[in-house]
């Protein structure tokens, strides 16, 4: 009985529907048979394509930042004679956030003890440097100023011009200016000192004391809460997306400090290299204009403008002195020569060791991205234009440009998707 039920059921088992004798063994339809019909995809409107989503997305976004951005710039012009110190005290902060940390975990040294021992080493490292240059700065100065008439003539007899002929058509294109239509609020802007700071009745030397003060107070507060404040901030990213936020943090973090750390050391080797070199070459001089070339090094390409000051100066004086032949083109040769050398060095050795390649940006974009940034907030724009551009490429690379590859993607499944 048991064989019986047994064969039944293999037979059931292996007895193949009455449909499947229409095909071949595969299962596949035969080849005579013509091709199944793909239904047409349901009529939709033009808002329901999601290119019409994403161009209306943009149009709307873009018209938000226009009513957003314009308040926004006019509130940081505004303000950029005091947010200045805030955000280089707020930049120190950052720099040193590292190593006050590390203090605080070998040794259990309180943070605002940190902060302290840290502020006033900046404070006597700064104050030691500006003793240390201000006696032969000031004589450099005071030559300067005294040998400035002999330079003019000296300049003037090459153009083949009197002195006084060019005095007097000095001051007839001085009284020729129209004064009242300067726009003073541009120079306030390339500047960037504010309105409420300098032009109310306040010195540069008083403005110069109050930014240092807040320098300090900001550098010794951020320090201080520095590690509170990202603890802070953790919370209010959405749970969902925080390990992803947290990640692309590090990265902007990574690479706005080798910025920063960079351009510091990199201007410090320059001005070191640039005012031995000088000194060694015999330009006059030598001290300003390296600590000039050492100060433009924090803006990239902008060392560039010390070096004419300095073949110029180092012309004009070889000149004056009755010089002439060799003498004027080697004066011209040698602050040349030191300039490219201090230039090589910082390309081709600091750069690649502090710094590497942490904005991945080609020299034109830095290029445009500095002149962009002088153009919107002056001497701030040009300092945050960098870091600034650095993390919007890290935000497109991680955020962006992955969706945008994704929506750029065919997928074969586009009808049933309604992605067309």
């Amino acid at each position: 009985m048991s064989k019986k039920k047994k064969t039944t059921r293999s037979a059931k088992q292996t007895a193949k529907p009455p449909e499947a004798d229409a095909t071949d063994p595969a299962g596949d339809p035969p080849a005579d048979a013509p091709p199944a019909k793909r239904p047409p995809p349901p009529a939709r409107y033009v808002w329901q394509r999601l290119w019409f989503q994403w161009v209306l997305g943009l149009i709307v976004f873009f018209l938000f930042l226009s009513f957003v951005l314009p308040p926004i710039y006019y509130l940081l012009s505004s303000v950029s004679g005091i947010l200045t110190p805030v955000l280089l005290g707020l930049g120190l902060a950052y720099i040193f956030n590292p190593l006050v940390t590390w203090f605080e975990r070998r040794y259990g040294l309180p943070r605002p003890a940190s902060a302290a021992i840290m502020l006033t080493l900046v404070v006597l490292i700064v104050l030691g440097g500006v003793a240390a240059m201000i006696k032969p700065a000031y004589e450099q100065s005071v030559v300067l100023s005294e040998n400035a008439p002999d330079y003019a003539e000296t300049v003037l007899g090459w153009a083949g011009m009197e002195t006084e002929e060019a005095q007097e058509r000095i001051e007839g294109w001085v009284k020729s200016i129209d004064w009242t239509s300067i726009n003073t609020g541009a120079i306030r802007q390339t500047l960037g000192v504010s309105a409420g700071v300098v032009f109310s009745g306040l010195s540069f030397v008083g403005y110069l004391l109050m930014a240092s003060i807040v320098t300090a107070f900001c550098f010794f507060f951020f320090t201080w809460k520095f590690e509170p404040l990202k603890a802070w901030f953790v919370p209010l990213i959405p749970v969902t997306y925080r390990g992803e936020t947290l990640r692309i943090l590090g990265l902007m973090d990574q690479t706005v400090s080798a910025i920063i750390r960079g351009r510091l050391v990199q201007s410090l080797c320059v001005m070191v290299v640039l005012c031995l070199g000088w000194w060694i070459a015999g330009v006059p001089y030598w001290l300003l204009l390296g600590v000039l070339g050492g100060l433009l090094n924090l803006l990239p390409y902008a060392a560039i403008a010390a070096w004419p000051l300095a073949v110029g100066l180092a012309v004009l004086d070889t000149a004056t002195g009755g010089h002439g032949g060799m003498a004027l083109v080697w004066a011209g040769v040698w602050p040349t020569l030191v300039y490219l050398i201090a230039q090589s060095l910082d390309g081709w050795v600091v750069e690649p060791i502090v710094q590497g390649q942490a904005t991945g940006m080609d020299p034109l974009t830095v290029l445009l991205v500095v002149l962009a940034g002088g153009a919107l907030l002056g001497i701030l724009g040009m300092i945050l234009a960098i870091p600034i551009a650095a993390c919007v490429k890290i935000l497109s690379q991680e955020v962006v440009l992955p969706k945008l590859r994704r929506f750029a993607a065919d997928p074969p499944d586009l009808y049933q998707r309604g992605s067309g």
